[in-house]
């Protein structure tokens, strides 16, 4: 079976650089004498593995056992940057198995609200990243309020980090 292009793989490479890059600074010196900002930096990021885990059970067709997308009962955040680790890692390797045809593939599931869901596989793991992309970059002017510098968000900077070239 022919592959899909290497781009839903380079798409989840960019989703876990934007969220370690997002752990990194909340657990940084910088951030050690602003609470708030650590706290609302890991709630969204623990909704982010939220959404994560369920669309995983979704591709897996397996149950999630969720019933709300969020939760205030934040992990540490140390142990919450590994499970992201592992979970964007499993999405990476994921991307890189699927096929042009299983890609494409149609997955039906229930969100937690009870509504009704189908996508393709690609089109979840777009939606992975982008839902990331959008809570991450909702935590900015917090950070510039604090004058903290806002994480790497752009493929073009990972992408020059990794080949060497500064963006």
């Amino acid at each position: 079976m022919r592959k899909p292009s290497g781009l839903l793989v380079t798409l989840m490479e960019l989703k876990k650089y934007q969220e370690i890059a997002f752990y990194d600074l909340l657990l940084s010196p910088a951030c050690h004498s602003l609470p708030e900002i650590v706290r609302t930096g890991s709630y969204w990021l623990y909704h982010i593995h939220i959404v994560d885990k369920i669309f995983r059970a979704h591709l897996c067709g397996e149950r999630h056992g969720f019933t709300s997308t969020v939760s205030d009962d934040v992990p540490e955040l140390r142990v919450l940057r590994q499970e992201a680790i592992n979970s964007n890692d499993w999405l990476i390797a994921y991307a890189g198995s699927l096929t042009a045809d299983t890609a494409t593939e149609g997955v039906q599931f229930t969100f937690t609200d009870g509504a009704s869901g189908d996508m393709t596989r690609e089109e979840i793991l777009l939606h992975l990243l982008t839902h990331a992309s959008y809570h991450l970059s909702t935590c900015s002017p917090s950070l510039e309020k604090h004058k903290l510098s806002i994480p790497p968000m752009l493929l073009t900077t990972m992408l020059g980090s990794s080949r060497g070239y500064g963006l």
